[in-house]
């Protein structure tokens, strides 16, 4: 027998009616719920049960919102996507800058979260997102005296629950160089550096969610001219890796020291590491180096080389460390690109796609992003005068052809994947990058193939839309719990449960209709102090009995 305890209703969710609830009442005498003391359980009755129709379907791939600048004439340039997938956070460059939130599963066009126009004027911004939690932190620079080479970078850490920041660091050398952030999956290591130009070192603070006193602050000489580029933090927080001018640094958080250094053949964007840290690569004319962590020590395992005018422009690397995913860039006429997945344990590559543009607009990657697990990734390229390479897509790390994609109205320059591999985000400007213009977009593209889904921004007050795709003529339940499971069970033939079962309770949608996807809608209390509250959800059908495959984090916004 499946027996989950059985908590209390949370009171402030209430199941809203609809015709497949009402519907449940019949069905139900087949296979329902009883509650006793001792828990829940399933029991198979007497009752008609009603017949299968047909298969469960899923979602489709495609958009799911679009955000364009207003009129405000921002360009979107610094994107990041976190909280399980559910949360897109942003700053926006060049005019009216300002850091806002979004709720992935807003209508189109979505309505933000919250903006802050704290970061009006400043310059150089970069963006990160905590998977684990409704964590966001940016980076910029602001202008002193009027003078673009007078600079000094400010950290800023931000929740979902609102737009004024939990704390800022504002960083004390004045600079006109480079500074980024990154942050842990777990978000309880935020890291961020910027390079000194006056003592030609980068500097890097090592800081808790909790505060903005640095854990640490470490200075590393890299020399005349040695510009911090390259910056990847593995996803554990365990590494940084960062470059500075010809040669790439490891950087162990926790002792603050570097551990590993090799020399770069040449300056470009493509660097990345592991989410372990085992595993980093970087990317030259013709060729990219995958470094791996034999023993102490790390070692250059594999060179891929790829033939004609071109370079290793992007790389992300899963945070397993099984996957690498790269863009290439053709310089022979900056109309051609190509995009690799490589696995790391045999080398192959095992997946390839080559994407030649019209016209004389150059065509370059400009950014790829890869799931934790490796199996999707996104790039962002910045398209062609003809409109034949599509500007953001979504790949399968085993198929050549791009499994979503969008034809933006100009140049993506920022990407990421959720790291679940759902979703990705990219932010971009209004025209082409080789044109004069002004005026940005951002653009959520969905990978497809979930059959969990939900509809409408979570904030207090509203009414959301939960659709379970399962086979026609089951019984939906829609279970929901106050935590995920660190260590998911799997039963077998029934599949895996991702939340809580200490805390589960089940809500009924009904039987499943012959379209093979039932619904539960569920109002949330127009109640502040819900606001950062976090609710899991996944899905449950019978008979037989079934998860969902997908689950959903959903952190309540204000």
């Amino acid at each position: 027998m499946f027996a989950l305890a059985l908590p209390l209703a949370f009171t402030f969710l209430v199941p809203s009616t609809s015709t497949n609830d009402a519907s449940h009442k019949d069905s139900a005498r087949a296979d329902h719920l009883e509650v006793t003391p001792q828990g829940a359980f399933v029991r198979t009755g007497r009752g008609l049960a009603v017949p299968s129709t047909g298969a469960a379907k899923s979602t489709a791939a495609g958009a799911l919102w679009s955000y364009g600048d207003n009129g405000l004439a921002w360009i979107a340039t610094a994107v990041s996507i976190g909280d399980r997938g559910g949360q897109v956070f942003t700053e926006f460059d060049q005019n009216s800058e300002r850091a806002e939130l979004f709720s992935v599963y807003d209508t189109s066009p979505p309505t933000p979260v919250w903006t802050d126009t704290t970061p009006f004027g400043t310059e150089f911004r970069q963006v990160a997102s905590a998977d684990a939690q409704p964590i966001h932190v940016a980076i910029d620079q602001v202008v002193l005296g009027g003078q673009m080479t007078t600079r000094q970078a400010i950290l800023r850490k931000y929740t979902s629950s609102s737009g004024t920041p939990d704390w800022t660091y504002t960083f004390a050398p004045v600079i006109n160089a480079q500074s980024n952030v990154a942050i842990s999956r777990d978000g309880q290591r935020i890291v961020a550096a910027i390079f000194d130009d006056t003592n030609w070192e980068v500097e890097i603070a090592v800081f808790a969610p909790g505060s903005n006193v640095p854990l640490s602050y470490t200075a590393v000489p890299t020399g005349t001219n040695g510009y911090l580029r390259g910056f990847d933090l593995s996803s554990d927080g365990s590494t940084l890796y960062f470059t500075g001018g010809t040669t790439a640094y490891l950087f162990d958080v926790a002792s603050a020291q570097v551990v590993h250094t090799s020399p770069l053949n040449a300056l470009f964007d493509s660097h990345a590491i592991s989410g372990d840290g085992k595993v980093f690569a970087n990317g030259s004319f013709n060729a990219m180096y995958v470094w791996e962590k034999q023993g102490a020590t790390w070692v250059n395992t594999f060179t891929r080389s790829v033939a004609g005018q071109c370079y290793c422009a992007e790389i992300d690397i899963s945070d397993d460390g099984s996957t690498i995913a790269s863009g290439w860039t053709f310089y022979s006429n900056y109309l051609t690109v190509r995009v690799e997945a490589l696995d790391v344990a045999t080398k192959a590559t095992t997946m390839s796609n080559v994407a030649s543009g019209l016209g004389s607009k150059q065509n370059v990657i400009a950014d790829v992003s890869i799931s934790a697990d490796g199996k999707h990734f996104a790039v962002g390229v910045w398209g062609d005068a003809g409109g034949i390479v599509p500007e953001l897509r979504i790949f399968d790390r085993a198929q050549n052809a791009p499994i979503a994609t969008i034809d933006t109205p100009g140049s993506v320059f920022d990407v990421e994947i959720s790291a679940d591999g759902k979703r990705a985000i990219a932010g971009s400007k209004a025209v082409h990058a080789n044109d004069f213009g002004n005026g940005g977009r951002l653009d959520l593209l969905d990978a497809g193939g979930s059959d969990l889904a939900l509809r409408g921004a979570p904030r207090i007050g509203a009414t959301v839309q939960f659709d379970l795709h399962f086979t026609p003529g089951k019984n939906a339940f829609l279970m929901q719990s106050l935590g995920e499971d660190p260590t998911p069970a799997t039963f077998p033939g029934i599949g895996t449960l991702h939340i809580d079962r200490a805390t589960l309770t089940f809500l009924p949608a009904g039987t499943v209709p012959a379209g093979g996807v039932a619904t539960k809608s569920l109002s949330i209390a127009n109640n502040p102090a819900l606001v950062g509250t976090s609710l899991y959800f996944q899905g449950f059908s019978v008979p037989p009995r079934q998860f969902s495959s997908d689950w959903i984090k959903m952190t309540i916004l204000p």
